[in-house]
């Protein structure tokens, strides 16, 4: 009898016997991951994903996410111990398994509403061949009340089963950082559960403190769940944009804001975050609009989660715009001035570019007819030319000659070590340097003619 159907006693057998089979629906930098963590604990796995590329490079053992460590070397090991295989077949890498997990990328479409498409496709093709027994759990983060309201009448019609009664249905969000998955899922935070029913939410709780060393914190539904990580979304969204706008008075009125917020950050109640050119990745600059929708559909007008979004994604037309007027205290033009961009990922040491506040600098930068030149030493020249057309520098000193300004984007720790003098050696002419991450450290300087020196929240030098 499968796992969720099985007495307590049953149960708690086939996890102490690593006899369950999971299948992990989305194979990319999370369920990668996930899949390695179940490997390791003991667990077999099927690996579920709809690009045929991936799924044959990943059986044929090439690396496919050597940023994550652990995990290429984790799936290898899977293979040759024929515990893990991956497949596009959902029907058939579900038929045997006790327990479903499904992390898929969720996006936005043109009017910043969560593209459910893919999912509700995805839970109509599950329903048809799920089985009396099974455990279905998603992990990819969702709109409050998804799970619930949508996905459980979907499985419902279409598998002819109950849920809470004949299979069971919960939702366990992601609490992860690129870059660190494995760490931070087994060892950094304890794992958020929560089942339409109390017996769900306890055989989830069971199966991720298998593995989970922090444990687990039992919601009372999914969809207070749900509601974990679109609150820490906003949460973060909102205090992130606090930190940029008092930058941006600091700016203003010529006061340093690291200064300041080194002062403020002595007392205990107060953490007043960094500043930087925006918000990138999968996560904060799209959940906030779950909890807007959310917060509209119940007639309520989220107007500080929705102000924190807006400040943060114009950041990068702050930038451009002090870059603009920086250049013209040199006697420069914005149009067909050389522009180095470092840094085209949306955090430091993190190979991720998706909603990067780099791309909309350098959109605002193509606008005006700059000539653009992109380093980031996470990337190749080919994968920057398939996502952008700027002209892609390997040498990050090198592509800094002749430049008429240099804006840091991204705080990679290749970054780290540049000094002033470094930019100073290399410039044939004034240039500007904006260091939008404070990264840079203050140094004694000479000749202050050759370049104007920006940071964010701090004074031009």
């Amino acid at each position: 009898m499968r796992y969720f159907l099985s007495s307590l006693e049953e149960a708690q057998q086939k996890l102490s016997n690593k006899q369950l089979k999971v299948a992990v629906i989305g194979q990319g930098k999370m369920g990668l991951p996930i899949s390695v963590i179940l490997l390791n604990t003991g667990y077999t796995v099927v690996g579920v994903d709809i690009n045929q590329e991936l799924v044959d490079k990943i059986n044929e053992g090439v690396k496919v996410l050597p940023e994550e460590p652990g995990v290429d070397d984790g799936i290898k090991l899977g293979i040759e111990q024929g515990k893990y295989i991956c497949s596009t077949d959902l029907q058939e890498s579900i038929a045997e398994a006790d327990i479903l997990l499904i992390i898929i990328p969720l996006i936005l479409d043109d009017d910043k509403n969560p593209h459910l498409e893919p999912l509700i496709e995805l839970m109509k093709n599950i329903g048809t061949s799920l089985t009396e027994g099974q455990l279905v759990i998603t992990e990819t983060t969702l709109p409050i009340g998804t799970t619930n309201g949508i996905f459980k009448p979907i499985l419902e019609k279409e598998s002819g089963l109950t849920v809470g009664k004949d299979f069971g249905l919960g939702f366990s969000p992601e609490r992860t950082y690129s870059g660190r998955v494995i760490l931070d899922v087994v060892e950094n935070y304890p794992k958020i559960v929560g089942g339409t029913n109390k017996k769900t939410t306890e055989r989830m709780a069971s199966f991720y403190e298998t593995f989970a060393l922090k444990g687990t914190i039992m919601m009372s539904s999914t969809t207070a769940a749900e509601a974990v990580k679109v609150f820490k979304g906003a949460y973060r969204d909102v205090n992130i944009a606090i930190a940029n706008e008092l930058a941006k008075i600091a700016d203003a009125m010529e006061l340093d804001f690291y200064e300041i917020r080194e002062a403020i950050n002595s007392e205990p109640e107060a953490n007043i975050l960094k500043t930087g050119a925006g918000v990138g990745g999968h996560c904060i600059p799209v959940y906030p609009h779950f909890l807007i929708k959310n917060a509209k559909d119940k007639g309520i007008d989220a107007k500080l989660i929705s102000s924190g979004r807006e400040v943060n994604t114009k950041m990068p037309d702050y930038i451009v715009s002090k870059l603009e007027s920086s250049l013209k205290q040199l006697g420069k033009k914005i149009e067909d001035s050389k522009i180095v961009l470092l840094g085209l990922a949306y955090r430091g040491n993190v190979k991720e570019h998706r909603y990067s506040p780099s791309l909309d600098v350098i959109k605002l930068l193509k606008d005006r007819k700059s000539v653009i030149t992109l380093n980031d030493p996470l990337y190749t020249s080919g994968e920057i030319n398939e996502i952008t057309d700027v002209s892609f520098q390997k040498d990050s000193l090198h592509s800094i000659t002749n430049a008429d300004a240099i804006i840091l984007l991204t705080d990679h720790h290749q970054y780290k070590s540049l000094k002033i003098k470094d930019f100073d050696d290399l410039a044939s002419k004034p240039y500007v340097l904006f260091d939008t991450r404070n990264m840079i450290e203050e140094e004694e300087i000479v000749d202050t003619t050759k370049r104007i020196i920006l940071r964010l929240g701090k004074q031009s030098s």
